[in-house]
């Protein structure tokens, strides 16, 4: 595939392994016409299915139609329904459609454009015969929320029928808390036990997804896929957070409906990026009663009821301060969680013994209030993320009491330190 921005290709090689497509080849190229056509012309020698993201905009640098026009030898023709669409979109915000926009409502000639929900430039799916083989060339707007959208409702929809007309079974079995060379050393047993069988591991954002593929019969596909799933299970037991589609905030709101229980959050270095993740997820404010981003001293006080001496004497990234946090979230909205977050994002603030990148979180409830310290290593935003993960899988952690917490290591440039 053509990638111009590589979280596009992310996303995109999300999805084909979810299905099972083997990727050949991933290429940046500039934004030149003869470029994008050769690199085009070189792809389609050697795959059957070739995706491009990009360069489908109204702009004098968006030249990815015309290049794939060029190569294909498919001339272009302006469709009166897609300018339509796109005047309607702008005229929904007020605005007048700009010139340059009816670009956009040109199609390849005898080829059905694909519609673009969030955006303005239609995407295309263009089937042909190059010699004696069938090619397939998805063309996708370049904006990753565009993008995104048209993935799973277009090349999802279609791998899906693909897949299914091939035998094909998949699971993708999320793990939180291990690092992705933890969770390879893990497997170790499992390969050995099952050495044709495919394992494909991604890390993610504080995560490792494995994706398990399996070909045969419909039920007998499902029950070796349900088989490996168990002895995944047997491995890594509660690190397991979640399956396919599944999120961490997503999999908390569903314990926390299913206990009939409540959440309120206290964020100081997160900015509310915990409340917003777990509103992210539709129907949580049945569980998600509200949060407060006490960002400065006072607020602490005043909205937490945090003690000032505790900040005195331990200062607001502290132990203490977290744990009054989480329980002074929790007595506010009434809920029966709590959770506080205090730390030092970076890439300024951090001191010889508190050094950027120290985290203190802590989870309340009516019985107890858990904390922990960690130590985060990247950019900003980086730690914000992080700090929101481990807060989300301690808050997980103690609705599933069963087993001690191994403890939290969720890459190489994040570490515990309690």
């Amino acid at each position: 595939g053509i990638s111009r921005a590589e979280t596009n290709s992310v996303d995109i090689t999300r999805v084909l392994d979810r299905h099972g497509v083997e990727i050949a080849r991933k290429s940046t190229v500039p934004d030149h016409e003869t470029e994008i056509a050769a690199e085009l012309n070189f792809a389609l020698d050697r795959c059957d299915v070739v995706l491009l993201t990009g360069g489908a905009g109204p702009t004098e640098d968006d030249r990815t139609i015309d290049a794939v026009s060029s190569a294909l030898g498919i001339p272009l023709v302006e469709d009166a329904d897609i300018l339509s669409d796109i005047e309607a979109k702008f005229s929904l915000r007020s605005l007048k459609m700009p010139a340059v926009n009816r670009k956009q409502a040109r199609i390849f000639a005898g080829h059905r454009a694909l519609p673009n929900p969030r955006g303005t430039a239609p995407g295309f799916h263009i089937i042909f015969k190059r010699g004696n083989h069938t090619r397939h060339v998805w063309i996708f707007p370049g904006v990753p929320w565009e993008l995104e959208e048209m993935l799973e409702t277009q090349l999802g929809a279609w791998l899906e029928k693909v897949s299914s007309a091939s035998g094909t079974q998949h699971r993708t079995i999320k793990i939180v808390g291990l690092t992705e060379s933890a969770v390879e050393q893990s497997l170790r047993p499992f390969y050995e036990r099952h050495p044709e069988q495919p394992v494909t591991l991604l890390a993610a954002l504080g995560e490792v997804h494995l994706h398990l593929l399996t070909r045969g019969s419909a039920d007998d596909g499902y029950s070796h896929l349900m088989a490996l799933e168990g002895e995944l299970r047997e491995i890594f037991g509660e690190r397991i957070f979640g399956l396919d589609d599944e999120t961490l905030e997503s999999t908390v709101g569903r314990l926390l409906s299913a206990r009939g229980e409540t959440l309120g959050t206290a964020e100081s270095c997160t900015g509310g990026l915990l409340a917003s993740r777990i509103t992210d997820v539709s129907g949580s404010s049945a569980y998600f009663l509200g949060g407060v981003i006490t960002y400065s001293f006072q607020a602490k006080l005043f909205l937490l009821g945090v003690d000032p001496a505790s900040i005195e004497r331990h200062g607001e990234v502290s132990e203490e301060v977290a744990r009054q946090m989480a329980e002074g979230a929790r007595r506010r909205f009434s809920t029966t969680y709590g959770v506080g977050i205090t730390g030092i994002a970076g890439p300024t603030g951090g001191t010889a013994s508190k050094p950027v990148g120290t985290v203190h979180v802590a989870v309340s409830s009516l019985e107890e209030t858990r904390h922990k310290q960690f130590l985060l290593a990247g950019s900003r935003e980086l730690i914000k993320r992080y700090s929101t993960q481990l807060a989300l899988d301690m808050l997980r952690m103690m609705m599933i009491p069963s087993k001690p917490d191994p403890g939290l290591s969720l890459s190489s440039s994040a570490s515990r330190s309690e």
